[in-house]
């Protein structure tokens, strides 16, 4: 038997209707009887009346089954989606959470059609304050943020104070205390501008409360004496009943013996006055507590029977709820087998006074006929129209590729042909002009010739690879290899461009560093990026190039000290759609081909390709490639 303190969790009733109120139960039938005008909004009074108490009985949950059946045939789903709010606090009144829940979740479903945000905060507080019952504190608390949400976005005030009261207690009982303390602040502050005098005295208790879990002793005292206060002023001799009872519990924990016996008997004596049965239990039960600390035990013993009695007591009423229930449902289910069994008796005779029963027959056959046949047209119908759209999709697509593809031609066909323009003018020159060139300007006009040769084999390697590979004529041969020494075979190859522009490349990769992918696929995006990296640099620049595992992937760095790239040409670099490419730092030309060789690639070996740069700062081309282990 463990220490009880009282905690207030507050839910939402939607209110529907403003009509006069029924002042009895045994009044409910008469009205029904006499009014058959405006029926539904009678029935919505009714449920407005009682869905707050716990008055229900079988008559006013019978109201409120006919008017969801009277919404449902006028097909207003915003009545609906009450009446299914209140036929769910109904079943939570006798612990059937499980309807209660099937009705709360039908009104979330109705509002997927007509949304309104104010009902469905509080048909979220409603399930939050089920899986709190269930002692689901998780779900619970999910369902009131979702509540507080949705009345933060409406400004709803009210519904704010009740969620803040809510959320405080989810995480005092989940042991988030700092965010329990902050969620009754803003209670409380809320509270007092709406002058709320009884949520306000809910907030203070709770509050009280918090700092018991806490063993703040001395502040709990504090919030449940503010509390106690409010109740008296208010001559709320309930709330009196269970600030004393907290109040006993705090003296109880700091052994002041006497204070804690007499708060416990105040709360107890209030709880005989007002016949407070269940709370009388709680009381036992820390009174019980109390005399085994002060070493009383047959008092102890004596208040522990007292628990006890109640407590098997209240199982019983738990037991007749259940009957009860059991019982409701059992009738509710037999009217439903009686008007079944008078439809079918019904049918039988209008089939006996019928001579047209084999026609009636003919024409169900010829009816369902006309529906299978219907369905199959609407069915082809409607795959014809998604054909249709699909290959418009497709067709729009194609043009689209088509417009990029044929820009991107002809980026490469202006770039090829430079440097055959310049093989031609040289050749030209030397074929007519050979005799009247210096030695120098033969040598520089062979060097030329060389740079443009090596420029425009460089492209048709490049678009040779990429046409392979929109092809899908490029196989990807997964192998085990050492990364640095494909990074050593590339930068042997670039030596002569480092040497003319006096560059340095500086290798950062561990040794035994191993990659799984296409060797030379690999090694044609990392010649790619560190030919572009010099192309880019200034000269007398160090380039980097760095290798290493990260996580579940190996990541290779090419970095420049070159010029840059603005933030608008980031996203571009690695299609074809448009002309990214510059002139280099010693007026190198390119197609931009290499990058886009390099992020197919790349792709077809389960990797990323990106680029990291500010114009002026350089550039940092990186990749990376899943790790997997080497084979021992």
């Amino acid at each position: 038997m463990k220490k009880k303190v009282i905690l207030f969790l507050l839910v939402f009733i939607l209110s529907a209707s403003g009509y006069s109120q029924i002042s009895t139960i045994d009044s409910l039938q008469s009205v029904l009887d006499v009014r058959k005008e405006n029926r539904l909004e009678l029935l919505m009074e009714i449920a407005d009346q009682y869905v707050d108490s716990i008055r229900f009985n079988d008559l006013v949950v019978a109201c409120l089954q006919e008017a969801h059946d009277e919404a449902v045939s006028q097909k207003n789903d915003s009545i609906q989606v009450a009446v299914c709010n209140y036929l769910g606090l109904a079943y939570f009144t006798v612990g059937n959470y499980e309807q209660a829940t099937n009705y709360f979740y039908q009104g979330l479903n109705l509002l997927d059609n007509a949304p309104n945000s104010g009902q469905q905060a509080k048909l979220y507080n409603n399930l939050g304050m089920i899986f709190d019952e269930l002692e689901d504190y998780d779900r619970s608390l999910e369902f009131y943020l979702e509540s507080f949400r949705l009345d933060s976005l409406l400004h709803n005030e009210k519904g704010l104070l009740s969620s803040y009261i809510n959320l405080g207690i989810s995480y005092q009982t989940l042991k988030e205390f700092d965010l329990s303390r902050l969620n009754y602040e803003k209670a409380y502050q809320l509270a007092q501008k709406q002058q709320d005098s009884l949520l306000l005295v809910h907030v203070l208790n709770n509050r009280g409360t918090l700092e018991y879990d806490l063993k703040n002793y001395s502040e709990s005292l504090i919030y449940y004496q503010q509390a106690l206060d409010l109740y008296s002023v208010a001559n709320d001799r309930e709330g009196v009943a269970f600030a004393k009872n907290n109040m006993g519990l705090v003296h109880l924990d700091l052994k002041h013996y006497t204070k804690a016996r007499d708060c416990f008997q105040e709360a107890l004596k209030i709880a005989n006055d007002l016949d407070l049965y269940s709370f009388s239990k709680d009381v036992f039960g820390n009174l019980s507590i109390y005399y085994e600390q002060t070493g009383n035990y047959k008092k102890a013993f004596e208040y522990y029977h007292k628990y006890n009695l109640v407590y098997d007591s209240l199982l019983g009423d738990t037991q007749n709820k259940m009957i009860r229930k059991l019982e409701t449902q059992y009738q509710f289910e037999r009217k439903q087998r009686e008007i079944l069994e008078l439809k079918e008796l019904t049918t039988q005779q209008q089939e006996l006074l019928s001579d047209t029963r084999n026609i009636q027959g003919y024409l169900y056959v010829i009816i369902i006929l006309v529906v299978i046949f219907l369905a199959i047209l609407f069915f082809l119908l409607r795959k014809e129209k998604s054909l249709a759209r699909e290959l418009q999709e497709k067709t729009k697509e194609l043009k689209t590729l088509n417009v990029s593809k044929d820009r991107f031609f002809s980026v490469i066909a202006h770039d090829l042909k430079n440097p055959f323009n310049a093989l031609v003018s040289y050749t030209n020159l030397l074929r007519f002009d050979f005799d009247s060139f210096s030695k120098e300007e033969l040598s520089q006009i062979i060097t030329d010739m060389n740079d443009a040769s090596e420029q425009g084999f460089a492209l048709l390697e490049n678009l040779l690879y990429w046409t392979r590979s929109q092809t899908n004529r490029i196989k990807v041969y997964k192998t085990f290899f050492k990364l640095n020494r494909i990074v050593d075979d590339v930068i042997s190859l670039a030596n002569p461009n480092l040497t003319t522009k006096s560059q340095t490349v500086k290798v950062d990769i561990e040794d035994d560093l191993q990659v799984f992918a296409d060797k030379d696929m690999i090694a044609t995006v990392i010649r790619n990026l560190v030919f572009n990296s010099i192309k880019f640099s200034y000269a007398n620049a160090e380039i980097r190039v760095e290798g290493k595992k990260a996580g579940n992937s190996i990541l290779v760095s090419v970095i420049d000290q070159g010029v840059g790239i603005a933030a608008d040409k980031l996203q571009r670099f690695f299609n074809c759609e448009e002309n990214t490419t510059t002139a280099g730092t010693a007026g190198e030309t390119g197609s931009g081909l290499g990058l886009i060789i390099c992020r197919e690639f790349i792709e077809k070996n389960d990797g990323l390709i990106w680029v990291e740069s500010e114009v002026g700062k350089g550039a940092t081309f990186r990749f990376s490639v899943p790790y997997v282990a080497p084979k021992k």
